[in-house]
């Protein structure tokens, strides 16, 4: 009942509903929706493949265009269609296929520029996906040779950029292998599988299950299985572009669209030339070698024989001169050793230009404890590049045709590494260039007596040259079972005896120019320091050499698994950039006596390596001369340069956010299924909407029986009191 002013409440009433409310609406909603389980409805409908599964293509960009890939903000989504048998597979798909677009599914063998552009020229391919599980070419099909780089690699910002007679490989075709698909804008997202699971479930669960057309070709019907491919990068059109919107942006959270590449060179001198101290015009002999590699694919820089081999061998001479660097200091009339380590030199030099520019600028070493190195310092410039596989037995000298007839002291070079062991090495033709190396970057700005020494005469050897194929276990140095570390040495110990000889033949070619003295017996490389090398870059870097060479908080941050090789963006420094600095640092470095951790002042303190009974009690101090350069180009540091001059190298790495990258694989309904699908959800809302409004209108009888214990509230009390 109510009254003027008064308004009546039956306490029961409100309890009685709010019971059946729940009852009879809200619990079943819950358990319709939770189905028992509480699972979330997209991990229902989502298959993911994890991130350590795949490896996604992504986007680079230099100072004219964009390279790689990208999908959609929200991916792109494709039936998948695996092609197994290339050419007919192929076939249907681009002729009859009727579901595009499709998310095609390719196996190593297959994947190469042919392939891709004919998917991409079709228009029905939204998304790629290839196949890449270790140890299972019975299985997968392998690549006999495959190479993204160019056929003429880094050519527009080599030695011989626009020369009318070596310009352009003209003379050789080095990558003779290499398509350049890696220098493509493919435009839609690509991914690497990397997992058997993962892979076997696709072919398996998804495409054959619901996709794979019959005998006779006829296209299966709906349901059918898709995949969702997710590799959003932010950076687009040229380096010059997104790094202007980088820096440019006024807000107090800026994005970042790219990222120039770039990192640290490492450099170590023999000689301890302060900056009180005085170089000698001609004084310095530099050896080098190159860090870096790249693929198209994130994570996947294997480079065996790419720059591995080289990096081995030239630490292993550098442990051989290290034992002798008495001979070499002691003396005002040797020549100073300088092993430098070259970072982004597969992106156009970047490292090797950075450090021309500030021997240019006298801006190099960068320490301001040590003397400066200019290009009139340099006497002789020695690169070790690929040396993993040989051509006919040998290993070869190339030298620069076009300075070569002006510096007599290249023929002493070519003559001195022929007479230590001639069954071993051999120079090319002398009318043949160079091939693409760091040594390029120096001739550039002066004339040196130059040799560069490799494993091919002609065309490389290596037909899996800056790719994901360039695996440990092509240069028979692979390692199956991590936990036997007796059977893994035994079997990078093939790679290492071969590795040895050229370390060994090396180091007594630096001894005898840096001192000449020809009495080289002294100077030799340990097998042992080159297979356990191998074993640390290629297999992992959590292994006893490295361990011993670092303090104890650093070594027990060492990977089981093989660090990256690519450059990567000047944010952050190379893990085997550091690692490298430390080995030379060791090989080159001085024992500081009677130093103690806590008293180790200028040095740094390793743990030493483990005694007998597995513990470590030898740490001691070293110091030397072993440090870091800038690995940046100056495109990205000088006021309004030029980004088409081709002056300085000017690529960047594209930004993604976090949750940039995804596989996901799905089943697609046919598209009468999802309009029953709809019209049903919308009946089922309208009868919800009238069984709730007929609730709600009929309220006070549906619940008349339980009206008792009445309270009154004054409706026309201002402070609500009862």
């Amino acid at each position: 009942m109510t009254s003027k002013g008064r308004l009546l409440v039956n306490d029961s009433s409100i309890e009685e509903g709010n019971k059946m409310f729940i009852f009879y609406v809200l619990l079943p909603i819950f358990f319709l929706f939770s189905n028992g389980y509480c699972e979330r409805t997209k991990e229902k409908i989502y298959v993911e493949i994890k991130s350590g599964g795949r490896s996604p293509c992504f986007r680079r960009l230099n100072g004219t265009h964009q390279i790689g890939c990208t999908s959609d903000p929200k991916g792109n989504v494709g039936v998948v269609y695996y092609v197994n048998n290339t050419q007919s597979d192929l076939d249907w798909l681009l002729n009859e296929g009727p579901h595009k677009p499709y998310a095609v599914l390719l196996n190593p063998k297959d994947f190469h520029m042919k392939t891709v552009k004919r998917l991409l020229d079709s228009g029905k391919v939204n998304g790629i996906m290839v196949i890449q599980v270790p140890d299972k070419e019975h299985k997968y099909p392998p690549a006999e040779a495959f190479s993204p780089d160019q056929s003429c690699p880094n050519q527009g910002y080599g030695l011989y950029s626009g020369d009318a007679t070596y310009g352009d490989c003209s003379k050789n075709q080095w990558n003779s292998v290499g398509e350049g698909l890696m220098f493509q804008d493919i435009g839609i997202p690509i991914f690497v599988l990397k997992e058997e699971s993962d892979v076997d479930f696709i072919i398996e669960k998804c495409y054959k299950k619901f996709n794979a057309p019959s005998v006779s070709g006829v296209a299966r019907e709906y349901p059918l299985c898709a995949v969702q491919l997710k590799d959003r990068m932010d950076g687009a059109k040229d380096s010059e572009t997104c790094t202007r919107r980088t820096n440019h942006q006024m807000n107090l959270n800026p994005d970042r669209y790219c990222d120039p590449l770039g990192d640290q060179n490492v450099y170590a001198t023999v000689k301890d030339v302060t900056k009180d101290m005085r170089r000698e015009e001609k004084s310095v002999i530099v050896v080098a070698a190159r860090m870096d590699s790249f693929s198209m694919f994130e994570d996947n820089y294997p480079s065996a024989d790419n720059h591995v081999s080289g990096i081995v061998a030239l630490l292993a001479v550098s442990e051989a001169i290290g034992k002798v660097k008495d001979k070499i200091r002691d003396s005002n009339t040797t020549k100073d050793v300088m092993f430098t380590f070259f970072q982004g030199e597969a992106f156009d030099y970047i490292g090797s230009g950075r450090m021309v520019y500030d021997m240019e600028h006298n801006e190099f070493p960068p320490s301001d404890n040590l003397q400066k190195i200019n290009l009139k310092h340099i006497s002789h410039f020695v690169e070790v590049n690929q040396l993993a596989y040989r051509d006919d037995g040998k290993i070869w000298i190339h030298t620069d045709p076009l300075s070569r007839p002006k510096i007599p002291e290249v023929e002493y070079m070519v003559t001195g590494l022929k007479d230590i062991d001639p069954s071993l090495i051999d120079e090319v033709d002398k009318d043949q260039p160079l091939p693409p190396a760091s040594a390029q970057s120096f001739l550039k700005k002066t004339q040196l007596p130059t040799v560069v020494i490799t494993d091919h005469r002609k065309e490389y050897t290596n037909k899996f040259y800056n790719s994901r194929l360039d695996l440990a276990s092509n240069i028979k140095a692979s390692c199956p079972d991590k936990t036997n570390l007796t059977e893994c040495y035994d079997t990078v110990s093939k790679q290492a005896s071969n590795l040895t000889p050229v370390a060994n033949l090396l180091a007594k070619f630096l001894y005898t120019l840096a001192t000449g003295d020809n009495s080289t017996d002294n100077v030799t490389v340990d097998v042992n320091t080159v297979q356990h090398l191998l074993f640390c870059y290629l297999i992992s870097p959590n292994c006893e050499l490295f361990k011993q060479s670092l303090d104890k908080g650093k070594a027990d941050q060492l990977a089981d698994e093989p660090y990256q090789f690519y450059v990567g963006v000047n944010t952050q420094t190379n893990n085997y950039t550091a690692l490298t600095k430390q080995m030379l640092l060791v090989y080159l470095g001085d024992h500081v006596e009677n130093a103690t951790k806590d008293t180790c002042k200028g040095g740094e303190w390793v743990q030493g390596p483990l005694n007998e009974n597995g513990t470590r009690t030898n740490g001691y101090c070293v110091r030397g001369n072993a440090n870091l350069s800038k690995a940046v180009s100056k495109a990205f540091e000088i006021d309004d340069y030029d980004f088409k001059s081709r002056q300085y190298s000017t690529w960047a790495e594209s930004s993604w956010q976090f949750n940039a990258m995804n596989v996901r694989v799905f089943l697609i309904p046919s598209k009468k299924f999802e309009t029953v699908t709809l019209s049903v959800g919308v009946i089922m809302l309208l009868v919800s909407m009238v069984i709730v409004y007929f609730i709600n209108s009929r309220v006070e009888v549906l619940f008349a029986g339980a009206r008792r214990d009445y309270r009154t509230i004054d409706t026309n009390n201002d402070n609500g009191m009862l």
